[in-house]
């Protein structure tokens, strides 16, 4: 864990200890995102360096690719030009997510074990000039999948008390935590999460009435929201990718967009994590409601070189994150969620191009980095108008990951104890 002087610091940067004065007053807890108005109060209390969480804890993970045995470097080139085969290698943005990619995947790979999950590879080089075009199958309407949605009734009471509440202003902690305190599951659930290092508090946190004291009613309601909405779609069918899975790549793209908005100084980061946590939820409305239509559009993109969206296109005539964005606004969710979701693939399209951009560019790099599964696997096409927008530099990136990677890491472990290394 290095310690930096102040200057040396960058917003988006997370702490690995608690951040104090001189006469033990708490600043920031660790695991905090530092923000350019955190380094302006380092500076007015004269603190001149803070720990930062950095390459030391990798665990000895190698870091560059000169690291790597030649042979399992070779195995995983070749499935990162597989797997980032939608974008163009000469971008500098796509280069350094292939090359963390490899190095993600090369983590304690043998020649042996690469070569055979190579070999093991669904993709198929060859479809898309072998084969005619398939015919579309099941053209899907969004209205009508989101009326059928709405009938099943598969969100709790709960869920719309806990929407109610965020869309008042008066709302009082006393008042969420006594609502959210109904659903004894998703309480736990909240409280879990809470005491991850993903928020960092020195103490554990053990009702929900400080939770939301501390948290914030307006964050806390959120995360409450996004919990209970995937947790309401256990049971749908795992054929291409398991609810743990899905819920390791929604967490990872939603930490990524939260990081992203820390760094770039947008407000309220942590609607950004629940507009990640959310952006594939269309995925599972129709796994649910049109199970045969959905398994076919996995099936053909699982080989190939057709991104899974563009395919939901063909065959169905509109892509997941429109019914996603559709059932959002359906559950008369904050409209910040709804264009982000709607968005996440096409955000300049978007009325909120820039923050619809943040969620874009995190579920690029969750996608990058192979953690968790929506159902896609390829890398899905990064909208470089979108990444330029957000001025996130190259450099930053490895930061971004290896953040991103241990705090999913923290709050999957605290979902599926088993899950400590996703």
């Amino acid at each position: 864990m290095p310690k930096l002087k102040i200057d040396e610091i960058e917003p988006g940067m997370v702490l690995a200890e608690d951040l104090t004065t001189t006469e033990g007053r708490m600043l920031l807890p660790r695991g905090a995102v530092i923000t350019e108005a955190h380094l302006r109060t380092c500076r007015v209390w004269g603190i001149v360096s803070a720990v930062i969480q950095g390459d030391d804890e990798d665990d000895g993970y190698p870091t560059s690719l000169d690291q790597l045995d030649p042979e399992v470097l070779d195995s995983c080139k070749i499935m990162a030009a597989q797997r980032f085969v939608l974008n163009p290698s000469s971008h500098p943005v796509v280069q350094e997510m292939a090359r963390l990619y490899i190095l993600r995947q090369a983590r304690g790979l043998s020649p042996e074990q690469a070569s055979w999950m190579l070999s093991a590879s669904t993709h198929d080089d060859n479809v898309d000039f072998l084969s005619p075009a398939e015919p579309s199958r099941t053209q899907i309407d969004p209205g009508r999948v989101v009326r059928q949605e709405m009938e099943l009734a598969s969100l709790p009471d709960i869920f719309h008390q806990i929407s109610e509440a965020l869309k008042n202003p008066r709302t009082s902690a006393a008042y969420v935590a006594e609502v959210i305190s109904k659903d004894v599951s998703l309480s736990a659930k909240l409280l879990k999460m809470v005491n991850t290092p993903f928020y960092g508090f020195p103490s554990e946190i053990d009702t929900l009435s400080r939770a939301v004291t501390i948290v914030g009613t307006n964050q806390l309601v959120s995360l409450a929201l996004g919990v209970s909405v995937i947790s309401a779609f256990d049971g749908i069918p795992e054929k291409f990718f398991t609810l743990k899975d899905f819920w390791l790549h929604s967490v990872m793209c939603g930490i990524v967009a939260r990081l992203l908005a820390g760094r770039l100084e947008m407000e309220g980061d942590e609607r950004f994590f629940v507009a990640g946590l959310l952006h594939d939820i269309g995925r599972l409305i129709i796994l649910r409601s049109h199970t045969e239509a959905a398994t076919e559009v996995l099936r053909q993109a699982t080989v190939g070189r057709k991104g899974l969206v563009d395919v939901e296109k063909e065959v169905w005539g509109c892509t997941h994150a429109e019914i996603g964005g559709r059932m959002l606004k359906h559950w008369r969710l904050p409209a910040f969620l709804e264009v982000l979701v709607h968005h996440h693939h096409t955000p300049t399209e978007a009325s909120m191009a820039r923050e619809a951009a943040v969620v874009h560019a995190a579920d690029f790099i969750a996608h990058s980095l192979a953690m968790g599964s929506s159902g896609a696997s390829l890398v899905p096409e990064l909208n470089t108008n979108a990444w330029q927008s957000l001025g996130i530099k190259k450099s930053e990136l490895a930061d971004i990951s290896r953040q991103a990677e241990r705090q999913a890491n923290d709050i999957m472990a605290a979902f599926f104890p088993d899950s400590r290394e996703a």
